[in-house]
Parts: C-alpha cells; sequence; structure tokens
C-alpha cells in the first residue's frame, strides 16, 4: 500500500507538470525551437544547413544542442506547471507553432519549391497533431479586434515585402522591355494624350489596346498622373495583389470562420505565392484581378446585386479574357441563388459573353487578336487561322484530347505549386456546381499552359485570376466541414502556404544586398540615362528601355532590327538612322560586335556610366 500511495503522488506530481501527456510535444518543440535557433545562427555565420551541410554538421556541437534541448524543456516544464489551466494544452499549442518557426527557417532563401513543400509537408504533420490535441474552440479563441489587426498586420508585411523587392529589383535594372516598359510607355502615352500609343510593343506606333483591351488604366490614370514613375506600377500592382484579402475576410466570416480559423483563412490569401511570384515578372495588367475578383466574389457570397454588377464591369475590361471570369461566376451564382435572384446571374452571364464576343471581334479585325489566340490556345488549334469558335468546337468534338491537356510535365509542378499549399481545399466538395469557379484555371493556366509555357508558371501574371477563386472555394469548401476539422484544415493550409511561399519568395531578398553592394553603380547609369533628351527617338537594350520608356519613340533592341550575315553574326542596324540615340549595356555581349559597326556610321558616344551604359548619338 506504501508504494501504491507513493505511486499516486508521484503520477499526480507528474499531472501537475503536464506529464506524461505532453512528453513527446514538449521534447518536439524543445528540439524544433533549439534547431531554429542554430540554422539561423548558422545563416548569419554565411554557412548553409542545406546546401554546405557538412561544414555545418562539423561546426554543431550535438551535446551542446541536446543541453540547450534540456534547459528548453525544463523551461516550457516550469510554465506548464505555474500557468496550470490558464493555458489549456500548452505543450501542443508550442509544439504547433515551433514546428511552423523550424520549417520557416529551414526553407529561408532555398528558392526550392520542393523543399519547401517537403518542410511543408512535416509541419502539416505535427500542426495536425498539435490541433487534435486541442480542446473544441481552440482556435476560435482570439479576439475579433485583434484577428482584424492581425490580418491587417500580416496583409501589410506581405504588401511592404513586394513593393519594396520588386521597386528594388526594377532600380537594379532587373526589369525588361517586357512586361515592364511596354506599359511604362503606355501609362506615359495615357498621361499625355489618353491614347495609349506605344512604339516598344510591336517596333511600330501601335495602340497597347490593340492588343489587349485594358480599359481599366483609365481608372488608375489619375494615380499616374500625379506619381509618374515606373514604379508607381509596381507598388500599385503589390497593393491590387493584396487587396483583395479584405473582401476575403468578410467571405471568411460570412462563412462562420473565427479567432485564429478567420486569421488563417486571410493568411491564405496574404502569403499565396500565386500572388507574391508574379509581381516579380515586372508589372501587368492582370495586377487589377485579385482586388475586383474578391470583391465580385464577396458581392455573389453575400447576394449584394448592385456591386455584383459593377465588378462584373470593371473585371470584364481588365483584358480580353477576363470576361471568362465574370462568365463562370455568374454562372455559379445562377445555381447557388434561388428565386428571381437568379435573373442576374443569368445577365451578367450574357453581358460578359457579349463583351468577350465584342473585344474579340474588335480585336482580330483591328488589333493583334488572331496573334494572341493562336499564341494561347495553339494546342486546341486545328488550322493557324482558326479563332475562337474553332476552340471551342475541337474541345466538344474531343473532349480526349481537352482532358489530355489538363496535366503534362510542363504543368505538373505547376499544379502542384497551386493546389497542394491549399491541400486541395478548392476540389474537395459535394456541390458539383462550385467546379464552375475552377473552370478559369483549368482553361486559362492548364489547357493554354501546356502550349503557351507562361500561363503554366507561377511567376508569371497568368495565375493572378484563377488562384483566387481557388481560395474562395478553399474557404467555402473548408466551412462546410464539421467545425474541429474545417479550422483544422484552414490552419494547416495556411502554415502549408507560408512555408511554400516563403521558399521561393525570400529568396528575392538578395536584390536588396545587391542594391546596398552596387547602388552607386545603378544610380550612376539613372543619371546617365536622364540626360538623354525626351524628345529624341530612341533604340535600347531591353533592361534599359523601362527607365526611359515614358517618350513618345523608344524601341527594343532586339533579332528584329539586327542585320546577321550567313553565320548568323551581327552586323549592323537596319534603318539605324531612324534612331536619334541607340542605348547599349556593356554587360550584353553584342554590344561588342554593334560598337565598331556604329562608329563606323559616324555615331559618337553621347554619354556613358562607368562599366554599364553607353549612349550613341
Amino acid at each position: 500500500m506504501g508504494l501504491e500511495k507513493f505511486l499516486n503522488k508521484f503520477g499526480g506530481a507528474l499531472k501537475r507538470f503536464g506529464l506524461p501527456e505532453g512528453l513527446f510535444a514538449r521534447l518536439a518543440s524543445a528540439y524544433f525551437i533549439v534547431s531554429s535557433v542554430s540554422v539561423m545562427l548558422s545563416r548569419l555565420a554565411g554557412v548553409n544547413p542545406v546546401s554546405a551541410w557538412k561544414d555545418y554538421v562539423a561546426k554543431t556541437s550535438l551535446p551542446e544542442l541536446a543541453a540547450w534541448a534540456a534547459v528548453l524543456f525544463l523551461w516550457i516544464t516550469l510554465a506548464v506547471r505555474f500557468l496550470g489551466k490558464r493555458v489549456e494544452k500548452l505543450d501542443f499549442t508550442v509544439l504547433g507553432i515551433s514546428a511552423v518557426i523550424f520549417s520557416l527557417t529551414a526553407v529561408w532563401c532555398s528558392g526550392s519549391f520542393y523543399f519547401g513543400a517537403a518542410a511543408a509537408l512535416v509541419c502539416a504533420v505535427f500542426l495536425c497533431y498539435s490541433l487534435g490535441k486541442l480542446p473544441p474552440g481552440a482556435a476560435e479563441r482570439l479576439d475579433g479586434r485583434i484577428a482584424a489587426a492581425t490580418v491587417a498586420a500580416i496583409s501589410l508585411l506581405a504588401f511592404l515585402f513586394t513593393a519594396v523587392t520588386t521597386v528594388v529589383n526594377h532600380r537594379n535594372f532587373g526589369t525588361s522591355c517586357f512586361d515592364m516598359g511596354i506599359f511604362v510607355q503606355t501609362f506615359h502615352s495615357l498621361r499625355e494624350n489618353l491614347s495609349a500609343v506605344i512604339t516598344c510593343e510591336r517596333d511600330m506606333a501601335m495602340s497597347h489596346f490593340r492588343v489587349h483591351t485594358s480599359f481599366i488604366f483609365y481608372l488608375f490614370l489619375p494615380v499616374y498622373a500625379i506619381f509618374p514613375y515606373p514604379e508607381t506600377l509596381l507598388i500599385g500592382q503589390a497593393f491590387f495583389a493584396m487587396a483583395g484579402v479584405l473582401p476575403l475576410y468578410l467571405i471568411a466570416k460570412r462563412h462562420g470562420f473565427k479567432g485564429w480559423a478567420l486569421v488563417s483563412a486571410c493568411a491564405l490569401y496574404a502569403f499565396c505565392s500565386g500572388l507574391i511570384m508574379p509581381c516579380y515578372y515586372s508589372f501587368h495588367e492582370n495586377a487589377f484581378l485579385p482586388t475586383l475578383l474578391m470583391w465580385l466574389l464577396w458581392a455573389a457570397d453575400c447576394g449584394n446585386i448592385p456591386v455584383f454588377y459593377i465588378m462584373s464591369a470593371l473585371v470584364c475590361i481588365v483584358k480580353e479574357d477576363a470576361p471568362l471570369y465574370v462568365f463562370c461566376a455568374a454562372l455559379w451564382f445562377v445555381t447557388e441563388q434561388k428565386g428571381r435572384r437568379r435573373i442576374h446571374g443569368a445577365v451578367a452571364a450574357a453581358l460578359s459573353a457579349a463583351y468577350f464576343a465584342v473585344v474579340m471581334h474588335w480585336l482580330n479585325s483591328a488589333g493583334d487578336g488572331g496573334y494572341m489566340t493562336a499564341s494561347r490556345f495553339g494546342p486546341l488549334l486545328s488550322s493557324p487561322g482558326g479563332g475562337i469558335a474553332e476552340i471551342v468546337k475541337n474541345s466538344l468534338a474531343d473532349p480526349a484530347y481537352l482532358v489530355s491537356l489538363l496535366l503534362t510535365k510542363d504543368t505538373l509542378l505547376f499544379f502542384c505549386e497551386t493546389l497542394l499549399p491549399l491541400l486541395m481545399l478548392p476540389l474537395i466538395t459535394k456541390k458539383i456546381n462550385r467546379f464552375l469557379l475552377a473552370l478559369p484555371y483549368a482553361i486559362m493556366n492548364l489547357i493554354v499552359g501546356a502550349g503557351y509555357a507562361y500561363a503554366g508558371q507561377i511567376g508569371f501574371q497568368y495565375i493572378f485570376g484563377p488562384v483566387c477563386l481557388l481560395i474562395y472555394l478553399a474557404v467555402v469548401n473548408a466551412a462546410d466541414m464539421p467545425a474541429k476539422i474545417k479550422n483544422a484544415a484552414i490552419i494547416c493550409a495556411a502554415a502549408v502556404t507560408a512555408v511554400t511561399t516563403v521558399s521561393l519568395a525570400s529568396q528575392k531578398l538578395s536584390v536588396l544586398k545587391n542594391r546596398s553592394e552596387r547602388g552607386e553603380f545603378f544610380d550612376s547609369a539613372e543619371e546617365c540615362l536622364r540626360d538623354i533628351p525626351k524628345e529624341g527617338s530612341v533604340l535600347a537594350n531591353t533592361f534599359i528601355l523601362p527607365h526611359i520608356a515614358d517618350r513618345a519613340e523608344i524601341y527594343e533592341l532586339d533579332d528584329g532590327v539586327l542585320i546577321k550575315d550567313g553565320l548568323g553574326n551581327v552586323t549592323g542596324i537596319k534603318e539605324q538612322e531612324l534612331y536619334d540615340y541607340i542605348v547599349l549595356s556593356r554587360l550584353d555581349p553584342l554590344t561588342d560586335e554593334l560598337a565598331p559597326y556604329l562608329e563606323s556610321e559616324g555615331r559618337t558616344v553621347f554619354d556613358e556610366s562607368d562599366g554599364f551604359i553607353v549612349v550613341y548619338s
């Protein structure tokens, strides 16, 4: 009896310290936290624990790590003892947080989705285990005002990170004619005379709206008129990519998400690689889609008809293919609503289809529509001159071939990059009508991506629109699940999204280091370019062009303007007398071939910067 009494007292003491129930969680937490600190210190010392793992292991003392882990284990044990029931299941909360921290530190600046996915898998396993041990409703125990402030903070963080790094990348001459220079000149033209006539897109004076019907630019023009700089476009793009978090916050609240689950639903958006990574391919008209589409989905979700029509119209004028988003959302609205409200969905679908038909006819007859259709939907065209009608006919006539385009070796990685971070939630539903919102992703990215590589890559703006629909589907599909499962699903999805995106996006911080080391070099180049008269006609290297595109005539130095001999060697420039100034980069091997030719034609050096830019007049 004495032994039994002792064991009972000993067992009671262990329970007061949260043992043995939290033993595994406490040990794992201590290990993750110590490992995270070790990895961070190693990176600061210049040793990468992954690419230089042998050096890392050689410099790491395992007994020292074990000692620190033991100290941390003791501190957690004391915290459990003194906090008691004030912090329920503290061990499992700490385990979930420490698993996320470890995964984020491990993938920092890796630039690899595969590594990010592996770390995210480890994170998800421990996070799911931790969430399963927490009491019901634990994920919702966060004051509403604090939740809103947290959402605002993470959204602001994502915006600032994207805006600053993309602007610095531009100032480091990391942007090119496509897709930065053409938009700088477009907005310059709009600011001057509202015409959008540019020369660097098709090597001739031509309105950009004859290539893409992006009339949404007129609504952004007042901002650009006040701040007429290339950086304005990049900051605006980052803003419109992130501003969609507000309507998503309202959608998530409407579907019953609270506390940390509500924050996680919004983090799913703010940390989405499909919204952050495309911003690094300069500027694109699709940047307006995230905010507009999320407000469109909010309006459809809550049945706000006036906003639904306004956002439908605004989405349509983003680009000629944007009516597809409205058409799919409107058809979903018809199937989701009841009674007379369905009429509004049918009207919006009909109007978007009519607008699409009109702008495509106009582009085909007066612009570049035929080329754009052929380049995007080439795999579905049986004849080079076929249009949208032929694409629809061929798709319906041979659905087996259409399905074969959904996943190819070129789009499989993209499929994983977009849907795995969302834990495949957009596809987990019993409501078949919701798949209407996944159609733009299937068409614009997977099918088009099978023949047009840019549409099937995470780093290009073709994902801006479809990923918003996928995020919405992830949130509403999760909301249909039982309370504890829906909260665990959305929190795990947010963590996986954050880890995979940090793995890809954190590498972009290298532009700040490049700027700090070579700032004077780039500033000198900018000063050189400012001396070129605005009224002059310019032919420029593609990476220099965006910095001097605020003029009426500027052309890209590409193969189209070069004269080559039978061996492919550059021997001159076609009609070089048309250009008042020719701007070359000394970092481009082509300059060594062109400089002697220009001097033989009587050109002289107008200005130059040390080791980078040379301007001939």
